[in-house]
């Protein structure tokens, strides 16, 4: 299959001289090639692959892009948005059609392409996606208004890779000077953003994601102590040292009315709690807060005598 031709333009006066900066321009094309990337593999499978180019030409305040889409994407492409009575020719403008949104076979149903969904958006909150009988999705905002679209584009949405380099293309139109970016062919423009639009193309700040919280007994060793705002010791479990938040105020309070006295090797019993979150970028991180000292015991291991009490 001939490789099809996408063109996307950057338009504003600041282009009026044909020219654009490369420190703007090739950050952009990067990223519309790991983006076309990234969807053919979150849309089509590992196996499918995509080849983005920079056209030689270039035009006033524009660039085209030619993007090779193996044949391989032709069956899955009947199963996905079809049906195997449907003849799907897949190309560059097809692909495009996915990332904006349209008919993406001839004949299927039209696509809400993820600029469209974030279009739709306008940065609200997503109360709820739910699953349709026919298997599409139903997002749902916090206003109450909803949308349906494919799981392959809720896959697009939620994906920060693709979502980071949507941005990355966008980016040049919140500059002074340029204030929209097309997306088209050689012959159409099949939509258009405005520079008030970018800001919702901006990648959502993740959350933490709570995964566990408990409270329990636990007893540390005291490594170092802290007398600053936040009060966090460091302390060992004896396999680990952390760095423990001291929640008991009863128990600062006498510390810091020299009624209670540290040494090396003293040991804290003390009620604990322990949450866990996942972190944005997929690590772990785990918090832990004495919510009460139960026993101070002295470091000094005295001789233990039958004494009488």
């Amino acid at each position: 299959m001939s490789p099809s031709h996408i063109r996307l333009t950057y338009d504003g006066p600041a282009l009026e001289m044909h020219t654009m900066d490369v420190r703007m321009l090739a950050p952009s094309l990067l990223a519309f090639g790991d983006l076309c990337e990234e969807v053919t593999k979150i849309v089509f499978g590992e196996s499918v692959n995509t080849k983005v180019e920079v056209k030689a030409s270039f035009q006033t305040g524009s660039f085209g892009i030619n993007l090779s889409v193996t044949s391989h994407l032709l069956e899955q492409l009947k199963t996905l948005f079809s049906g195997k009575d449907i003849t799907a020719i897949i190309n560059g403008e097809e692909l495009l059609k996915i990332i904006i949104g349209g008919s993406v076979v001839t004949g299927g149903p039209i696509v809400n392409g993820l600029i469209n969904i974030i279009r739709w958006l306008k940065n609200r909150k997503i109360k709820n996606i739910e699953i349709l009988a026919n298997g599409r999705r139903r997002i749902i905002v916090d206003d109450g208004e909803s949308l349906d679209t494919e799981e392959s584009i809720i896959n697009l949405l939620r994906s920060r890779e693709v979502r980071t380099n949507l941005q990355r293309v966008i980016e040049p139109i919140e500059t002074e000077g340029i204030n929209t970016l097309s997306f088209g062919d050689d012959k159409n423009i099949i939509t258009a953003l405005k520079k008030e639009e970018a800001q919702w193309f901006h990648v959502p700040i993740s959350e933490d994601i709570p995964l566990s919280n408990e409270l329990r007994v636990m007893s540390f060793s005291i490594v170092s102590l802290s007398f600053k705002e936040e009060n966090k010791w460091r302390l060992s479990d004896g396999n680990n040292t952390m760095y423990v938040t001291i929640a008991d105020l009863e128990f600062l309070n006498k510390v810091n009315l020299n009624m209670i006295r540290f040494a090396k090797g003293d040991i804290l019993i003390a009620s604990t709690r322990i949450a866990q979150w996942q972190t944005a970028d997929g690590g772990l991180k785990t918090e832990y807060i004495i919510e009460h000292v139960i026993e101070h015991r002295l470091g000094t291991i005295q001789i233990p005598l039958p004494l009488d009490q």
